[in-house]
Parts: C-alpha cells; structure tokens; sequence
C-alpha cells in the first residue's frame, strides 16, 4: 500500500515537473516574440505592449458584424446615416493622407486608423446593407488590423513604412469615393463606373506591397525579420486571390454576359 502511494506521489511530482517545463517554455516563447524581438520604443504606446488589447477589439468587431448587430437590427428599420457617412469618409481620407504624408513617424497611427475603419463594417449593419459585409470585407478589416499591430510592434520603421504608403494612397481614393457617392443619387451615376478601377487600384497596391517586401528574404537583409515577411506576403496573397475572385465574378463575368 505505502509502495503504490510512493508511486503515485513520483508520478505527480513527474507530472507537475513536466507541466511546469512546459509552461516555462510558453513563458520564455511568449517573452521572446513579445518582448525580446519587438521594437522597444512601442513597448509603452496605447495598444502595444500586448496582443490582447487588438485581440479583445477584433473578437469585439466580429461579434458585432457576426451576431449582435444584425440581431438587434432585425425588427428594426436601417438607420439613414448619410450625415455620419459623410463625416466619417471625409474624416478617415483625410487621416489616410495625413499618413501617407508623414509616414515614418505615424506608424502607430496606421494602427489606430485601422481600428477606426473598422466603423465600415458597423455602418453597413445598422444600414442593413448586409450585401456589403462579406467575407471578403470582414477578413480583409480583421486581418489589416492584426497586420498593422505586427508591423508597429516589430517594425515601425525602415523599409517596412514604405509598405503601408499604397494602402494609404489607395484608402484616401477609396474613402473619397464613398463620400461622393453619399451625396446623392446623381453623384452615385457619376462615381458608380468608377467602382471597377478601385479595385483595380487595389489589386496594384497588393502587387507593389508583396514585391517591395520580397526584399526581406534577401540573405543580406536581417534574419529577425524574415518571419514578417512571411506572414506578410502569405496575408496580402490570400487578399490579392480574393479581391481578383471579386473583380472576376463582379465586372469580368457581367461584361462577358
């Protein structure tokens, strides 16, 4: 009886050892990628110290667009929202280009403005325009938004500020477009032929941001670096196949019709 207690008693302390090296391991990976490899300016900068804050507010996003918003506007008639779209398109062209302007010290606010944008999606749902809330648009606010923490996190400087200059450029064009075309349904006929060449534009900026971050894996260029390329040139693939998917089946197919 006291030998199988014995037993027991060296297999929990195996078992607790075991999970305490395990956990050791997690901490030291998380203090790696978290700590020792980031940017220490942007340590102590709202949003930047951890993942959870952009965590918390895309699960926030998602639950809203998913579930909540079109829940609580199912009984209800959709909200006109013309003044605050009007507002808000103008306001976030304006950021876009401020940006773009004064880059390589506004890299944090490349984050807060793609948080901001994701007051797209919110607008559609209280509009009750869930035509507009694809898959295509939801991964696409989602992932800009994850992809805009790494790249302050781990690079707000250097080569990799160049990469967010075309998506400012293309979202200044994007968000006065939509301010035209809220101004009324004359504007709407002038602009409305002018949808296909945004996502052209689009398709262009995910060209020119895959190849200037292809210079990253060159051998000369920091081996520290090389994983965020990756999963930049993985993300902005998957989103140039999607956008091309949606200029094929929106303007090539109804053309060829």
């Amino acid at each position: 009886m006291s030998t199988d207690i014995f037993k027991l008693e060296s297999q929990c302390e195996k078992n607790f050892a075991n999970l305490s090296s395990k956990n050791m391991e997690i901490m030291n990976i998380y203090h790696y990628l978290i700590e020792e490899i980031s940017d220490p300016r942007v340590s102590d900068w709202l949003f930047m110290s951890n993942p959870l804050s952009i965590a918390l507010i895309s699960l926030a996003y998602l639950s809203f667009v998913l579930y909540f918003g079109p829940r609580y506007m199912k009984n209800r008639k959709p909200y006109a929202l013309k003044k605050t779209m009007i507002c808000y398109n103008i306001s976030v062209a304006i950021a876009n280009l401020v940006i773009f302007y004064g880059m390589a010290r506004w890299v944090w606010w490349i984050l807060i403005l793609k948080i901001t944008e994701l007051a797209d999606t919110v607008i559609f749902i209280l509009r009750k325009k869930y035509n507009q809330t694809s898959f295509l648009h939801i991964y696409h606010h989602t992932i800009t938004l994850f992809l805009a923490w790494i790249s302050c996190k781990y690079a707000p400087g250097g080569m990799w500020t160049f990469i967010m200059l075309p998506n400012c450029a293309v979202h200044v064009i994007m968000y006065m477009y939509y301010f035209c075309a809220c101004l009324g349904p004359e504007m709407q006929n002038i602009v409305t032929p002018w949808k296909k060449y945004m996502t052209r534009l689009q398709l262009i900026q995910f060209a020119i941001m895959v190849a200037h971050t292809f210079q990253a894996l060159l051998p000369s260029c920091e081996p520290a670096r090389k994983p965020l390329a990756y999963i930049y040139m993985s993300q902005i693939a998957i989103m140039f196949y999607m956008f091309l998917d949606y200029y094929r089946k929106s303007y090539l197919r109804k053309k060829i019709e």
